[in-house]
């Protein structure tokens, strides 16, 4: 028996105006990043190389990550508070579905939307490749580092959500976790070193370096700290450490479930 809960998800997802709003949005932005980067090109003394795609490849996929990052927790930090604010919580509480099947309901069409906008972008992606410097290896790499980041934000902001009471609060908290991992662990340690000259340990370094995805993306194209632990690459790490999160956020929103149910 297929679940309610996510046949209706899905319906609600699929008829809603903004789901719809934001994917145009999220394509105009990543086609205009690449179509004017490619005109700039040809209207001026650079010449088309692999070098030259190489870095327009980068640009377009460090904008995809911090976009899906951003846009695809956005429908699950108010999937279960916003069901307390409504008071439907105790009627969702009260029905046959189990809380694995109540998280799956929530989880699942969001996810789904993060593909959905991963394959919506590969048009505008292909149109780098003739330029050259760039493997289908390499694509598909950066790809799965975006979607396993926007599954690990997705999940942890639903974890939020059946913490906090509030959707406000959980939003908060949520993009405050995005904001420090995407932008937080490259940042803080260059006011560290730069600004309060304080030496950073080298682990410390790593660990900050492994948990950002757009790093990640950089060790894919050979730019910015390239190091091996137990014979797996930065980007590697960063996947396994990216699989982990979403482990632990079902973990705890499920205990969360059972708490509140008994």
């Amino acid at each position: 028996m297929l679940n309610p809960l996510l046949i209706k998800e899905f319906r609600v997802q699929t008829r809603c105006r903004e789901t719809y709003a934001v994917a145009i949005i999220y394509i105009f932005v990543i086609s205009a990043l690449t179509f004017s980067l490619l005109w700039e090109a040809s209207t001026s003394e650079r010449v088309f190389s692999p070098e030259y795609g190489r870095e327009v490849f980068l640009a377009f996929v460090a904008v995809l990550i911090v976009m899906v990052c951003l846009i695809c927790p956005a429908f699950t930090i108010g999937a279960i508070s916003s069901e307390r604010e409504h008071l439907t919580f105790d009627q969702l509480r009260v029905t046959l579905l189990k809380p694995r099947q109540i998280l799956m309901g929530k989880a699942v069409p969001p996810l789904i939307y993060t593909l959905i906008l991963l394959f919506a972008s590969l048009p505008v992606a292909t149109l780098i490749v003739p330029v050259g410097g760039i493997s289908i290896l390499e694509m598909a790499s950066c790809y799965l580092i975006a979607f396993i980041s926007a599954v690990a934000f997705s999940l942890t902001g639903l974890m939020w959500s059946s913490i906090f009471r509030s959707t406000r609060t959980s939003t908060a908290i949520t993009y405050v976790v995005i904001g420090f991992f995407t932008f937080g662990t490259a940042i803080v340690p260059m006011i560290l070193s730069g600004v309060f000259r304080v030496e950073i340990n080298r682990v410390l370094l790593d660990l900050c370096t492994t948990l950002n995805p757009l790093q990640a993306v950089f060790s894919v194209l050979g730019r910015g700290r390239q190091f091996q632990l137990a014979g797996l690459s930065l980007w590697e790490i960063t996947i396994a450490g990216y699989l982990i999160i979403p482990a632990i956020a079902v973990c705890v929103a499920l205990l969360r479930f059972k708490r509140m149910r008994s």
